[in-house]
């Protein structure tokens, strides 16, 4: 018990003279004007003032009939297609899809074998670089995520694979292989079912295999009709028997509800920068098309583009940010910013005085870097307010005023600095120790 009571003992006295230990260090760097500082790294950053929205993706669209499990497309996602063009074939049995999948396999086949024809004793530079260009394009398709690209370059990795090697071979290998593919190909071209239908574009357009049941309910000209009651009772209707959609014109649109206290001065005509969380990787400038009336402190806004029709195909329900402006400057936290009254001098930097004879001086906003041993003061106009940091940039107008060139650039903040956080009286010229 004894033991006990005297180990408490030597805990608490150990924690007293920490205590004591630490307000006694920092009395005397007070003391012998030794103030203690902290800094932080300035660098360049870009910021949005922007705004969250959730929408929908509007085009001119029309659902194609047809459909079933038996279906095969020939066009890619977004592939533009003349009138009349075959956008699908429908087959009436299991057995007559998967005949007609061999086939158009040993047509590829084929396409590939008489390429690797015309090569036969030419220079190997032309598919040595196609096949690496194709390497690459896969890779790159794959790590972006997006498996139809990566099915698609994949294809094309195998044809130039192929190309490569008929081309390193001999003729009569290739020759031999060539005519057994056109054999079979003969015999199941005489086999392949009749009965298959055929579905066509109405009219040209781009073709996207989705259908989302949006089509008939959503379209450029409805969007701008739009309040914010109707908006919120947008529901998708129920589609069957469809191989796809036609996407017709050159212009998409996006509809969203925004809160007006949210929209600042935007106006009708403006053009604002639209990033779309997912599915599309690129930021797209578009323009006000519609504003609705205010219902409930909210409006329906479009904004539509021409640009990039054929990447928005697989889009409809999104979030997105509308980006008023975007902001580049250097970023420094919010405790470094400060305003500090400077005396004003003239063109060669003599400082001015007022009637009184009193030095004249002006506010100046600015951050204090290190410079050397010493803190120099560095002008700075605000950019951008966030709670933890300020975005800043050199304040120009000031530092013209500035008599030399090498003053001006000596106060000129730059990205990589080192901004002084904290410190008692801090002024420009102070040493830091």
């Amino acid at each position: 018990m004894k033991t006990s009571t005297l180990a408490t003992r030597l805990a608490m006295a150990a924690i007293l003279l920490t205590v004591l230990l630490y307000f006694g260090i920092h009395a005397a760097i007070y003391v012998m004007g030794m103030d203690p500082y902290t800094t932080s790294l300035a660098y360049a950053f870009t910021c949005d003032d922007a705004v969250t929205v959730n929408g929908y993706v509007v085009r001119r669209e029309q659902v194609l009939p047809g459909g079933g499990e038996l279906v095969y497309s020939p066009r890619r996602e977004g592939e533009r297609v003349s009138a009349g063009g075959t956008v699908a074939l429908i087959y009436q049995t299991a057995e007559a899809l998967s005949e007609a999948n061999i086939l158009r396999g040993l047509e590829e086949q084929m396409d590939q074998l008489l390429y690797a024809r015309s090569l036969a004793g030419t220079s190997q530079v032309r598919p040595d670089e196609e096949t690496a260009a194709a390497l690459l394009d896969f890779r790159q398709a794959a790590a972006s995520g997006d498996l139809e690209e990566a099915v698609e370059q994949g294809s094309a990795l195998r044809s130039a694979v192929l190309k490569r090697s008929y081309a390193y071979s001999g003729t009569e290998e290739l020759d031999a292989s060539i005519a057994s593919l056109q054999g079979q190909i003969a015999s199941l071209s005489a086999s392949a079912d009749p009965a298959t239908t055929r579905v066509t574009a109405p009219q040209a357009g781009l073709f996207s295999s989705l259908v989302d049941g949006y089509e008939a309910i959503l379209n450029p000209e409805m969007a701008e009709t739009l309040t914010p009651s109707s908006f919120a009772a947008i529901a998708p209707q129920p589609v069957s028997g469809a191989v796809g959609r036609m996407i017709y014109g050159k212009t998409w649109a996006f509809v969203c509800c925004m809160q007006t206290k949210d929209m600042g001065d935007m106006l009708v005509g403006d053009r604002l920068t639209l990033r779309f969380h997912k599915g599309l990787s690129r930021d797209m400038e578009v323009k006000v098309a519609s504003i609705s009336a205010e219902e409930n402190g909210q409006r329906v806004v479009v904004f539509s583009s021409e640009k990039y029709l054929s990447l928005t195909t697989l889009l409809r329900s999104q979030s997105a940010q509308v980006i008023f402006h975007t902001y580049d400057g250097i970023r420094v936290p919010r405790s470094a910013v400060r305003v500090e009254q400077v005396p004003v001098t003239d063109e060669d930097g003599n400082i001015l005085l007022d009637a009184n004879g009193h030095e004249k001086t002006q506010p100046v906003t600015c951050v204090f870097t290190l410079w050397g041993e010493l803190a120099r003061r560095k002008p700075v106009r605000v950019l951008w307010q966030e709670d933890e940091y300020i975005l800043v940039a050199p304040d120009d107008e000031y530092l013209n005023t500035l008599a030399t060139e090498g003053g001006r650039e000596g106060r000129r903040l730059r990205s990589g600095e080192q901004v002084i956080t904290a410190a008692a009286d801090l002024y420009d010229g102070k040493v830091i120790r």
